[in-house]
């Protein structure tokens, strides 16, 4: 059963905090307490960790659910890990729209369908959640869903994921802020209007199904081990602490920021003083206002490490790592790699790679003179045409958008 972070609203089963999304306190449900993994999860396959994150969060027959995620991934073992020099990448890039977000919302919109007959969906993205959300969504008789993103402050690849979708129930929208002004418009749409549906972390059903490829991680590699994780608002890392409270054998936790580090710096220093948000090569973590901190509720410097990279060394890692061992980082992953650099041990070192480099082409060409491979099926993207609305970051301008 859940609860607000607030104190306002509970106690409510799954499916009532998937369908809520945030809870009408304004808080964010969690649940009322941490399950255990159960004997015999070192043995589960990829669909196995993800239903069975999912139902020991209270969800209910998932097994083909999860099962129906997997096959939009187009590499056999879904979340691959990969040796690249003495550390370990679990790459989660290889779904639909080459994000991790894939994972869990090719699952979100599933637990949608089921739950409701039609309604619509509000989120908002500071780059990877928005393609994946729209992907996930695309074509849905039962669902309508609208994603904001910053103008001007996402790769155009990733802008362009949004824009050339042409299915009627997508409405992509460019807001002239950043991506804290977006989420600040959602959070409030969705206190002035119950009944809309979130999908991007704010919604409980995102953490539980990323917890998922945390447990397969463990199942793989059977023994301690510390993970590095590049994020912005907080929901990968989270999930990954709630793997490890879980019972997956995760010692060490290294958040890693970009030049937008009040989180790095909270971790650091016990202390969080936001800024304005400052556009970087790794656009997705553009953020200074970390939602899912409020879900943690304890003192992260106990419980993290920190380290964050500007541009300069965000390209120089990317460089680096090309060169050395012929493995090409995005520059989200580039933050993961250097922060674990900065916070050795002598376990195995799991990067976490939350983006395909493909989808910032202009950063990698920066750093290492080529530009990556794009995946099949993404040749076209480039030259398909766009359809957005543009707003001002106004509350009555995103009503008169939404269905």
């Amino acid at each position: 059963m859940y609860v607000s972070t607030r104190g306002g609203v509970g106690p409510v089963d799954f499916a009532e905090t998937v369908v809520t999304g945030l809870a009408p306190d304004g808080g964010l449900f969690v649940p009322e307490s941490i399950p255990s993994l159960p004997i015999g999860w070192r043995h589960w396959s990829y669909p196995e960790a993800i239903a069975g994150s999912l139902e020991l969060f209270g969800a209910e027959d998932v097994d083909g659910l999860a099962e129906d995620a997997a096959a939009r991934f187009d590499h056999p073992e879904v979340a691959p890990i990969v040796e690249v020099g003495d550390r370990l990448v679990l790459e989660l890039f290889h779904g639909p729209t080459l994000s991790f977000k894939d994972h869990a919302l090719q699952v979100v919109a599933r637990l949608l369908d089921r739950y409701v007959q039609h309604g619509t969906i509000l989120g908002a993205t500071s780059g990877d959640t928005g393609s994946a959300a729209i992907e996930a969504c695309r074509g849905s008789k039962q669902l309508d869903i609208v994603i904001l993103f910053p103008e001007g402050k996402v790769s155009e690849f990733q802008r362009r994921q949004m824009t050339t979708v042409r299915d009627e129930n997508v409405t992509t929208v460019a807001v002239r802020g950043t991506f804290d002004d977006c989420q600040a418009l959602v959070k409030r749409a969705m206190a002035d209007r119950p009944g809309l549906l979130a999908i991007n972390s704010i919604n409980w059903a995102r953490i539980a199904a990323q917890v998922g490829y945390y447990v397969h991680a463990g199942t793989r590699i059977g023994e301690p081990f510390d993970v590095v994780i590049p994020t912005g608002n907080f929901g990968n890392a989270y999930s990954c602490w709630l793997a490890k409270q879980m019972g997956v054998l995760i010692e060490t936790i290294t958040i890693a920021n970009n030049a937008n580090h009040a989180l790095a710096d909270l971790i650091d220093t016990g202390v969080m003083s936001p800024s304005e948000v400052v556009a970087t090569t790794a656009p997705a973590m553009d953020i200074q206002v970390p939602s899912n901190l409020e879900r943690f509720g304890k003192d992260p410097t106990a419980e993290f490490l920190a380290g964050w990279s500007n541009d300069a060394e965000i390209r120089e890692t990317i460089a680096t790592v090309s060169g050395v061992h012929g493995y090409v980082l995005d520059p989200h992953t580039a933050t993961s790699w250097r922060a674990g650099a900065d916070n050795p041990g002598d376990r195995p070192n799991l990067v976490v790679s939350t983006a395909h480099p493909a989808k910032f082409g202009d950063v990698v060409f920066g750093a290492v003179g080529r530009r990556p491979e794009l995946p099949p099926g993404f040749d076209r993207l480039m030259d398909l045409p766009e359809r957005v609305v543009t707003i001002d970051a106004s509350p009555s301008e995103l009503d008169m958008l939404i269905r």
